[in-house]
């Protein structure tokens, strides 16, 4: 075992102590440290399989976060319920990726963007911000503004199958690019090229397709219409910038990218936009 695996995993029993040890003391600190854990996890290139393990640990967390934290008592069974679907299929998908497509799961996986450009940071962040917003706007809108009618229990479930609709939309689109990383980012070291088969023929970027799916059916689950409707409103507004940003960068720097907007003419619904 080389000497810098040895050392991540002496690492990895330190962290492990001290995060049980702060546990013993309160539950604020243990959520540090197990934050922190996680962290070391993804960071970890020899450990694929853990740091996507720490990957859909955090975004249940962080989904669990905005969904729970507006609740009375942070209890909400069909958040709950969707948090849970979300994991299970979230872990099949991402370890199945990993097995067949490990070039596609690296890219997600990234965390050092070397030709990000500076204007797509402030547009990663103006989405994060609104996806922080319209996650918690269901459970606003359930417990507290009741703007709309509660949805039937059919339009619930069919919510919660929309949503994995959207959810397959975005792991066909991780498996059909392996370039795909979560901002605009220039892969010269990995001879980035053009893709334009399969749902890229379709539209430009299936990916964020997918997430509109994906979170309007989670909002009819949860029973908010308004969240559904102008939540997802929203997000398609925050979208904007980074799609602005993401064409002109692929057009100045990506060869063929000029030429596949021209075939291609939908950004996001097909025939529609």
């Amino acid at each position: 075992m080389a000497w810098s695996e040895k050392k991540f995993y002496a690492e990895i029993v330190m962290h492990i102590s001290v995060m049980f040890s702060m546990m013993a003391l309160n539950q604020q600190a243990f959520v540090i440290a197990l934050t922190h854990y996680l962290w070391i996890l993804s960071k970890a290139r020899q450990l694929i399989y853990l740091r996507v393990l720490a990957g859909i640990i955090l975004q249940i967390a962080f989904y669990a976060l905005f969904l729970l934290g507006p609740t009375p008592g942070f209890d909400w069974p069909d958040a709950t319920a969707w948090l849970g679907t979300y994991f299970v299929i979230n872990l099949a998908t991402s370890f199945w990726i990993t097995a067949k497509y490990p070039s596609s799961m690296e890219a997600r996986l990234e965390f050092s963007f070397q030709r990000q450009p500076r204007e797509d940071r402030l547009a990663t962040l103006l989405l994060i911000s609104a996806l922080c917003i319209v996650v918690s706007m269901n459970a606003i809108d359930v417990f507290y503004l009741k703007f709309f009618w509660m949805p039937s229990q059919f339009w619930k479930i069919s919510g919660l199958a929309i949503s994995i609709a959207g959810y397959l939309i975005i792991v066909f689109t991780i498996i059909q690019n392996e370039f795909a990383q979560s901002v605009v980012n220039i892969q010269d070291d990995r001879n980035q090229v053009l893709i334009d088969k399969g749902l890229y023929a379709v539209v430009r970027h299936p990916m964020y397709l997918g997430l509109l799916v994906w979170l309007f059916g989670m909002s009819l689950w949860l029973g908010s219409i308004a969240t559904a409707l102008f939540g997802n409103a929203i997000l398609f507004l925050a979208l904007l910038p980074r799609i602005l940003i993401e064409e002109k960068t692929l057009a100045i720097n990506l060869e063929g990218y000029e030429d596949y907007m021209d075939r291609v003419q939908s950004r996001i619904i097909p025939q529609i936009f």
